[in-house]
């Protein structure tokens, strides 16, 4: 016997159910960011304690990030950067000087070029002192022009390799009697900065850690005061899921407003900082100037700060589903 029923017709889902998930969806996560926000509006002395832990927590490896980028910005700005200096054969005009020094700018290395000349340079030997009296006995002016090179020192890019075989290029130049590059200067202060960048580095990460555990303990005593209502709510039905998502949002604020107090605290301490620096800088003849918070940092901190408070509020809620359930069982 045959069977004559027609075939089954393909499933469609209606738009209109669709829309009303999304809607449904959309109201449980409008209900559990309000529920989230109200329970750190009337718990304000533990919401306070926690978000200043967490601001502190936050502003060293913060503050420590703009001063290393602050002090890469010496580098960008060619201040403190070594230079590299041609001395000239004697014969050599101011002329012939000034025209290798305009060939020499032409490099892709080199980001500047000042020409010394021979009278400028006696004027500054004699300013030290004991020299000037020896540089009378000698008669005539001894001393060459000079071409010193400002090299192209951004992030460090440039390395010795690099620098060695621009010097080398340098010497075969008929006017240039020797070439001096203070190369050792140069290894310590990349030594310095990537030395700074691996501090900032664990830093962050020890303090990250603390952020992730005290997150987690502020939720895990939040999810003891809740305990009878979360009992009572898996009774009606309600879902892991469910249960999770309020504790997610408010590990989500706690760490957000963490990082903007983070952010607050560390530009204050900039702001104390600017005027001894702007001095030291005036005494050494430098237009150095102690930069900010970035639009990018801010918005690092903000992210990775939200980060860990929903991780650290993830790891807590889980923790205790996962005892609840085998207890349970």
């Amino acid at each position: 016997m045959t069977d004559k029923r027609p075939p089954a017709k393909p499933r469609i889902v209606a738009s209109h159910d669709l829309g009303r998930k999304f809607r449904v969806w959309l109201s449980q996560q409008k209900q559990a960011i309000d529920f989230s926000l109200k329970r750190l509006w009337f718990n304000p002395i533990s919401a306070w304690i926690t978000l200043i832990a967490i601001a502190l927590a936050l502003s060293l490896p913060t503050s420590m990030h703009v001063l290393v980028k602050n002090l890469q910005s010496l580098t960008h700005n060619n201040q403190s950067v070594p230079t590299i200096s041609l001395f000239l054969k004697p014969k050599v005009t101011e002329q012939q000087a000034n025209d290798l020094a305009e060939l020499v700018k032409s490099q892709p290395e080199v980001l500047s070029t000042t020409v010394v000349t021979r009278d400028q340079a006696l004027q500054d030997f004699k300013k030290i002192a004991g020299l000037a009296d020896t540089l009378k006995t000698l008669g005539e002016n001894p001393l060459p022009n000079i071409v010193v090179i400002t090299p192209k020192m951004n992030d460090l890019g440039v390395t010795d390799a690099d620098l060695e075989d621009f010097t080398k290029r340098l010497k075969t130049y008929k006017e240039v009697e020797d070439v001096q590059i203070d190369i050792e200067w140069i290894q310590r202060l990349r030594a310095i900065l990537q030395i700074a960048e691996r501090i900032v580095a664990v830093v962050a990460a020890l303090l990250a850690t603390t952020v992730l555990l005290v997150v987690g303990n502020t939720i895990r005593l939040d999810i003891e005061n809740r305990k009878d209502e979360i009992r009572v709510t898996r009774l009606i039905g309600a879902t892991n899921r469910y249960i999770r998502r309020p504790f997610l949002y408010g590990g989500l604020w706690l760490g957000l407003f963490g990082g903007f107090l983070s952010l607050l605290v560390v530009n204050i301490a900039l702001l104390f900082l600017v005027e001894p620096v702007n001095k030291l800088s005036l005494l050494y003849g430098s237009d150095f100037n102690l930069g900010g918070i970035d639009l990018t940092t801010t918005l690092e901190v903000l992210i990775i700060s939200a980060s860990l408070g929903l991780v650290g509020a993830w790891l807590a809620v889980n923790r205790y589903l996962w005892e609840s359930e085998v207890i349970n069982d």
